[in-house]
């Protein structure tokens, strides 16, 4: 059995089952990735996945991992729920989205024991956090269980076929939930253990912070949806033709629309007591990037790192992760500015471009806000919520951690 259960086979999932079979010889752990779809799917989808070529865009190596059929599997199957029940670590890294999330929650909570294990939800901040936190409060089970929150993905990564083009970030921040952090700070950075080779403890080295700052470090709802949305990227997709979301998407104009909205972000998060970053910054930190003078020049400096691509069709843009994912973290960060009575007039303005923007095509969606409901539902008033979202669990202090 697996000491390791990946759960989500898209890009994140794949490159980190691969990276942790290649660096199998430093942990020595055993890994294992379920999907989200039914055995028979995954089977077909996992077939050309026994040998992968693993291209380090920062490095420059290429190595070739070789997995076992027997490594992958689903959530749903009996044997896939006996990988959850005994796995030490599950690493989450099913997208955001609301009514996955939600799923996997029930799943775990009515189907595993979940006491003394480490449970890492990649993407964990935003849109979903308040909610994470709700369930670890609400729910007894748990007060024995680690959550870690990672602000993103512990890679830069695209699956092409059986190639992966990948790079490991340098850093990223995490929130710890549990009673023993540094316990499951130590399960989490274990899995990483090329740290001597950038002077870290880990590559990524992982950056512990508060479960409230952490709320604040993603930004999809401002560099995914606002590029994707933009008037000008819209005419190209709707023509079909693919950009580079992160590059050729955003242009001088569409940067200091996109750079106000960081500001107010980082605005939002101090007036709750939290420590954010703008977005340049966080590039700086993750990759390792020269400041440039403007959020334009600091987007264009990533053409090495950054090689996304847009949607190709509208119909695209409306099944993707930037419209499922980011959307409802837009609206958690409209229901934080709105709790605490603060103004964010750029934010406002943009936010009704982008209501504008999915009618007009056609994107309009419950799921958007299907947190809505459990957000009202914490009612604590200003100091509950930053209670809630610094330490969630009900049995202890955590303790503090450097």
């Amino acid at each position: 059995m697996s000491d390791i259960v990946v759960v989500g086979a898209g890009h994140v999932g794949l490159t980190l089952l691969a990276d942790l079979e290649l660096t199998k010889s430093h942990h020595g752990l055993s890994a294992r990735l379920l999907s989200f779809e039914h055995l028979t799917a995954m089977e077909e989808r996992s077939k050309n996945w026994t040998q992968l070529v693993m291209e380090n865009l920062v490095t420059g190596s290429v190595d070739t991992c070789s997995l076992s059929k027997s490594q992958f599997g689903s959530l749903w199957s009996p044997e896939g729920l006996q990988e959850l029940a005994r796995a030490s670590v599950i690493v989450v890294t099913v997208p955001d989205i609301p009514h996955l999330r939600l799923k996997l929650l029930d799943h775990l909570e009515r189907s595993v024991e979940l006491a003394g294990k480490v449970i890492v939800f990649v993407r964990g901040g935003q849109g979903g956090q308040p909610v994470l936190a709700k369930w670890i409060r609400d729910s007894p089970n748990l007060q024995d269980t680690s959550i870690i929150l990672v602000e993103d993905s512990f890679y830069g990564t695209r699956v092409i076929g059986s190639r992966i083009q990948f790079k490991r970030k340098i850093s990223v921040n995490v929130a710890i939930y549990s009673l023993a952090p540094e316990t499951a700070l130590a399960a989490l950075r274990r899995m990483f253990p090329l740290g001597d080779q950038i002077g870290r403890p880990s590559w990524p080295d992982m950056r512990v912070c508060d479960g409230i700052d952490l709320l604040f470090n993603p930004l999809g709802y401002i560099i995914h949806v606002g590029v994707a949305l933009d008037p000008e990227n819209l005419e190209k997709t709707r023509k079909g033709i693919k950009y580079t979301h992160y590059i050729d998407g955003i242009s001088p104009q569409l940067a200091n629309r996109l750079d106000q909205l960081d500001k107010e972000r980082v605005l939002l998060a101090r007036e709750l007591g939290a420590e954010a970053q703008e977005f340049p910054e966080i590039i700086q930190r993750q990759y390792g990037l020269p400041p440039q003078d403007s959020f334009y020049e600091m987007m264009q400096s990533c053409r090495g790192i950054y090689r996304s691509l847009s949607s190709g069709s509208i119909e695209e843009l409306r099944d993707s992760r930037v419209l499922l994912e980011d959307i409802p973290a837009f609206h958690t960060i409209r229901w934080l500015a709105d709790a605490i009575g603060l103004e964010m007039p750029h934010t406002q303005a943009y936010f009704d471009d982008v209501l504008a923007g999915l009618q007009e095509i056609g994107a309009e969606s419950s799921s958007y806000t299907m947190y809505l409901p459990y957000l009202e539902k914490i009612d604590e008033g200003i100091e509950g919520i930053k209670q809630l979202l610094h330490r969630p669990h009900r049995e202890a202090a955590i303790p503090h951690m450097v």
